[in-house]
């Protein structure tokens, strides 16, 4: 496991920040023990702050039941928003909830008051000392804490359930993910033309090298691919995506190298990691997807504001895609050697990924399907001119293999409207006059 899986999966789950959480309120509770046994704090402190044992130990007692009612209800209350989440929209959000560094601080401060409390509880000694100072001060102050940390996530579960703020924070996340994979791992290696002729590279001659264990392709680890590719002085082609399911045996890589020149081939696979699911790290279609099936779904619910943000976020998260990345499949090394070749990539596939499936769902809804393409219009508006004839295609396939049958004659003013727009920015009139008359729009 890589050290950015091992890190993913350690984000993903809550028992890593509730231990992080719980260590430290061990070392705080340690601290205010050795304060009040070790030094002579209580003589400098004024005596309103002096808490005799009995009274610390009936009050510590009380307050420890409520920290565990807190709990139980938070968690509690915590499971009803994943179940919900999970049958309105998508088992794919739970993650999100738990990956939310809110959810987890707050999770996280009800476990570290529950710690201080128990071991506040069981430290304390009648005989050692009889009064305390700061083991009050602690507890008491968590236990404040605690009920601010309540309310807190109270607001926090209900602003996070709005389906507006729940779709903006899952396009933030896939754009963050997409700036590092895009801009960090395969951005700086891309190259337009390769110093060699790449059609010479027949896959006759190359050398297999084959997937020795199942799963989720997860991380590719370019950088060291690269490296490795130009110490052996050979050419790679990648055979498979991120996020493809692979099974052993299946060809992952092809290398040209020398005549009379071997490679050590495992190293080469070590470069490819793989899992028992799909993750966010390096695969972009993730993202769409996430967004993607929540726009179904609102579509089955019979809820069509949420599939319209959807479609809007959709838009702009496909803008950061085309704004980011060259689409080119070559990668060369520090003096420009190509070194590795990707699967082809374009903008249009990703175009597709984010909308076909919502466009099957929407066929027989006028309103969405126009929402759709006011979505493609305003991405056309952003794009350059290559990517632009990409959403003009998109939109005329789908209008022509999806047109309502029957819409009010405003949405097919609306229709014909961007549609123009589209043809137009994309040079295209022609095309959209030929779709107008084929399809009979107002």
């Amino acid at each position: 496991m890589s050290r950015r899986q091992l890190w993913y999966e350690l984000r993903t789950n809550l028992w890593f920040s509730s231990v992080i959480y719980a260590l430290f309120a061990l070392l705080i509770v340690y601290s205010a023990y050795w304060l009040d046994f070790n030094t002579n704090i209580s003589a400098v402190m004024p005596e309103t702050l002096l808490i005799n044992y009995e009274f610390f130990y009936t009050v510590i007692s009380t307050l420890l039941a409520s920290v565990i009612t807190l709990n139980a209800f938070t968690f509690n209350s915590t499971l009803v928003i994943l179940t919900t989440f999970s049958g309105q929209f998508s088992p794919r959000l739970l993650l999100n909830f738990i990956n939310d560094h809110r959810t987890q601080h707050v999770l996280g401060i009800f476990n570290a008051t529950f710690v201080v409390m128990i071991t506040a509880f069981f430290i304390v000694n009648e005989a050692v000392q009889e009064t305390y100072v700061m083991l009050p001060l602690l507890t008491f102050s968590m236990m404040f804490l605690a009920m601010a940390n309540f309310v807190y996530f109270i607001n926090h579960a209900v602003k996070w359930m709005q389906v507006p703020t729940l779709a903006f924070n899952m396009k933030m996340e896939s754009r963050d993910k997409i700036m590092k994979m895009l801009g960090e791992d395969l951005e700086p290696y891309r190259i337009r033309e390769p110093d060699k002729n790449v059609e010479e590279l027949s896959s006759k001659d190359a050398n297999t090298i084959y997937a020795d264990k199942t799963g989720f392709l997860q991380i590719i680890d370019f950088k060291k691919l690269i490296k490795r590719a130009s110490k052996d002085d050979v050419i790679l082609r990648l055979e498979v995506r991120v996020g493809d399911f692979v099974v052993k045996g299946t060809p992952i890589l092809l290398y040209w190298i020398k005549e009379g020149e071997r490679i050590n081939e495992s190293s080469y696979r070590n470069f490819l990691y793989f899992g028992h699911k799909k993750t966010e790290i390096q695969d972009l279609e993730f993202g769409l997807n996430k967004l993607k099936e929540i726009a179904i779904k609102s579509i089955g619910n019979n809820d069509p504001d949420t599939a319209k943000n959807v479609v809007y976020q959709l838009t702009d998260l496909l803008l950061d895609i085309a704004t980011i990345t060259k689409f080119t499949p070559y990668l060369a090394n520090e003096d420009n050697e190509l070194r590795l070749i990707i699967p082809d990539e374009s903008f249009d596939y990703y175009l597709n990924t984010a909308f076909a499936h919502i466009v099957y769902y929407a066929k027989d809804d006028p309103i969405i399907m126009n929402d759709i393409v006011e979505g493609l219009a305003l991405l056309a508006k952003s794009l350059e001119t290559s990517d632009m004839k990409c959403c003009w295609k998109f939109t005329e396939a789908m209008i022509r293999a999806h047109t309502p049958k029957h819409s009010f004659t405003y949405e097919n003013k609306r229709l014909h409207s961007r549609l123009r727009e589209i043809a137009v920015m994309t040079d295209e009139v022609e095309a959209y006059n030929e779709l107008i008359d084929d399809i009979k729009i107002g």
